[in-house]
């Protein structure tokens, strides 16, 4: 495998997240981290014109489309692989309901791609994951359609993630 020498696609940020998370359960989960990742870090201010996802707003808050592509990418190269969540049966190819693993390979090309970053930018990143994997996903939203409420402005859910907070 050829040497990997910088930082310049969304797919390396993917990458790089999960040398972090090692797994993440659920793509809404791994939407919302990736959305974390571009807005609360230097990391990505720097890199942004090129990596951006382009999140917009939608029914469960913050949604890229380039998520679901480089998801689909990175399972294509065996570098992501997917188990059902607890009560779902392994069915179609669908990502929703899916706990993500990076496996062996993933984790080499994630290594090689984080020793490319400065030491800040890969503890800003490991602390997003620190901060926001292990929430719960109800907590999580909740986070975000308050920092964040131009994103959740098409929540078909964000009365109710709201109002449960004030419990």
């Amino acid at each position: 495998m050829p040497r990997i020498d910088q930082i310049d696609r969304r797919t390396d940020v993917v990458f790089i997240l999960f040398h972090h998370a090692e797994s993440i359960h659920g793509i809404t989960k791994l939407q919302k981290l990736l959305f974390l990742i571009e807005e609360e870090t230097a990391f990505f201010e720097e890199y942004k014109d090129d990596l951006a996802f382009e999140f917009d707003a939608h029914k469960m808050g913050p949604f890229s489309k380039h998520v679901y592509e480089e998801i689909r990418f990175l399972q294509q190269l065996n570098a992501i692989k997917t188990e059902p969540m607890e009560n779902e049966s392994e069915g179609e190819d669908q990502l929703t309901n899916k706990i993500f693993h990076i496996t062996p390979k993933g984790k080499k090309i994630a290594s090689e791609l984080a020793s490319q970053l400065e030491p800040r930018y890969n503890e800003e990143l490991a602390e997003v994951v620190e901060n926001y994997n292990d929430m719960e996903l109800r907590e999580l939203l909740h986070y975000v359609y308050t920092e964040y409420p131009s994103f959740a402005t098409e929540s078909e859910i964000k009365d109710e993630i709201l109002t449960e907070a004030i419990r």
